[in-house]
């Protein structure tokens, strides 16, 4: 299995994952004949697949959560918005349920670098990315060694984190052009509203709220809603900002194509102390492969390869599989290269 983009599937590879669409299902596993679909793919943003060929067939892509759990939480948080937005209450129970079973999904998992980012469409972006950011704020809180009640309280208010958004126009989430000063102060609203949305959801803990209200807090005052600094922002915030920011930023946009996972880490470390906490950064960045498995990429010597398989403890050094020569040349025998035991050769970009 492999990543690719959309626009260069070909009638040899087939489909790896399903791909959803409103939460129904728009292309089943092992879906044949892809680059029929692929215009109406990208027209509903579906910018990459996962596909399965002749050079990906041995390559195993763990995502971090499996995709029934993700749906489930797409559901789930998609009726809080609408009930929101109805002024209905929201059904607290719901959530807390859904947040345990993938508390219990992330504590079971035994896959140390498991796959972060997962394909998303336009349409559903705001539901993934609650989904996603919840997903890993448990990863970071698991390894900060969190007990199971500290993660319940973690997870709701970060599953709740962009509730305010319901009261923002669409005109002005959706902008494909750069927001104008009345548009980013109108954004800026959402904490606060998302916070005076639950506050009388007494169910809802004190603490959660205060993920709801801080996530966009920076460790040297800049932030929002109220300039908080370094330790007046509450652990649980600091987390969440560094997760939201990741999931966005590793997401196809309507205005902007996603970054690639090491990017994404090199703007988060350019502002670790500035944004973002650089303890919980240190503690998210471990956990995170800079190129995850089934990623093309370019290496130094020129060759082309696919990641295979990650070194834990060598981010940068995966196992790979060569499928081009240093000249552009496909090879008809691709072969195993590990990066932790040949010095000379790195990776120098994802490869297009």
């Amino acid at each position: 299995m492999r990543i690719v983009k959309t626009e260069n599937v070909t009638s040899k590879m087939k489909l790896a994952k399903a791909i959803y669409h409103q939460e129904n299902i728009l292309l089943n596993t092992n879906c044949k004949n892809l680059y029929k679909y692929k215009e109406r793919l990208l027209k509903l943003g579906i910018r990459h697949l996962y596909i399965e060929d002749k050079i990906s067939e041995d390559i195993e892509i763990n995502n971090l959560i499996s995709e029934e759990t993700r749906l489930k939480g797409k559901i789930i948080i998609k009726k809080v918005f609408s009930d929101i937005s109805k002024n209905q209450r929201i059904n607290i129970d719901e959530i807390n349920n859904f947040i345990e079973e993938l508390t219990k999904e992330i504590l079971n998992s035994q896959e140390l670098l498991a796959n972060l980012v997962d394909i998303k469409s336009y349409d559903s972006y705001t539901f993934d990315h609650s989904v996603n950011v919840a997903a890993l704020s448990l990863l970071i809180g698991k390894s900060l060694n969190y007990n199971k009640e500290q993660l319940i309280k973690l997870g709701v208010g970060s599953i709740l984190h962009d509730i305010g958004k319901i009261a923002i126009p669409k005109n002005i989430l959706n902008k494909t052009t750069k927001l104008n000063d009345h548009e980013f102060k109108t954004i800026k609203k959402h904490p606060r509203l998302g916070y005076e949305n639950i506050k009388e959801h007494h169910e809802i803990s004190p603490i959660s709220r205060i993920v709801i209200l801080s996530h966009h807090e920076k460790v040297d005052g800049s932030g929002y809603p109220k300039g908080l600094i370094g330790d007046e922002i509450h652990e649980f915030a600091k987390i969440v900002a560094i997760t939201d920011v990741f999931d966005a930023l590793t997401s196809d946009r309507c205005y902007r194509k996603k970054w690639s996972i090491n990017k994404t880490i090199d703007f988060l470390i350019a502002n670790a102390n500035s944004h973002f906490d650089i303890n919980i950064l240190n503690t998210f960045i471990q956990k995170t492969p800079l190129y995850p498995n089934g990623t093309l990429v370019k290496l130094s010597n020129g060759a082309v390869a696919v990641v295979k398989e990650q070194n834990k403890s060598f981010p940068l050094r995966p196992i790979v599989k060569i499928i081009k020569d240093s000249l552009g040349n496909r090879l008809k025998e691709p072969y195993i290269l590990n990066l932790l035991e040949v010095t000379n050769i790195t990776i120098i970009n994802e490869d297009e």
